[in-house]
């Protein structure tokens, strides 16, 4: 059962990875994009969903843009933008990895399906700001058929505050130490939903 859900996982990560190593200037290109469109807030709303909505396929600088919506359009109108184009992505990337298990049917994908159902919630919250990772764990969750929405839910709870942050400091000026700063706030968030998750987790356990 854990092979169902490390398998999936560590082929999903190198193709990632193997498309960083490809596309490395892709995320050059997607900067560019942005700043050529930073002074129209319509042009760069649609550059911006279009890049982050990508994000489950491509190598995007996801932080900087979250970041750069705040700085463009304000705490609230970044923050939503980002929320909504990070759910667009992370449901793609659950329909990626359900597509890829068509006829997985057997015990062990069951039992891999009930541990993610137990310790999935752990895996998404912490994972939604760390690139890579936060992808891999989409496609995953969608090979082993977790819910749907639970999936979604959990994955709003995540982007929620990691937006609403990026955002808040993006508002404040385009400044490199502003976004050092909201990337330490970053991790501190996804640290604070591992104690959150481990708590739910031994909740879980306990309950059995």
């Amino acid at each position: 059962m854990v092979k169902n859900i490390l398998i999936p996982f560590l082929v999903v990560a190198g193709i990632i990875i193997f498309t960083f190593l490809c596309f490395n200037n892709i995320e050059t290109f997607l900067s560019d994009l942005l700043n050529r469109v930073i002074n129209n807030p319509f042009l760069f709303a649609l550059a911006s969903f279009a890049v982050l909505t990508s994000d489950i396929i491509l190598p995007v600088p996801s932080s900087v843009v979250m970041f750069t919506n705040g700085y463009v359009l304000g705490l609230f109108y970044g923050a939503l933008l980002s929320i909504v184009s990070l759910m667009i992505s992370s449901y793609l990337g659950y329909y990626i990895g359900k597509f890829t298990s068509r006829g997985l049917k057997t015990e062990a994908d069951l039992k891999a399906n009930q541990i993610l159902e137990k310790y999935g919630t752990l895996a998404i919250l912490m994972s939604r700001g760390i690139p890579i990772l936060s992808e891999s764990i989409c496609i995953v969750c969608g090979y082993n058929r977790m819910p749907l929405k639970r999936y979604l839910t959990y994955n709003l709870i995540g982007f929620v505050p990691l937006s609403f942050l990026y955002a808040f400091c993006g508002s404040m000026g385009y400044e490199k130490d502003i976004f050092l700063l909201s990337f330490v706030f970053s991790l501190l968030i996804a640290l604070a939903f591992w104690f959150y998750g481990k708590s739910i987790a031994s909740k879980t356990l306990s309950g059995r």
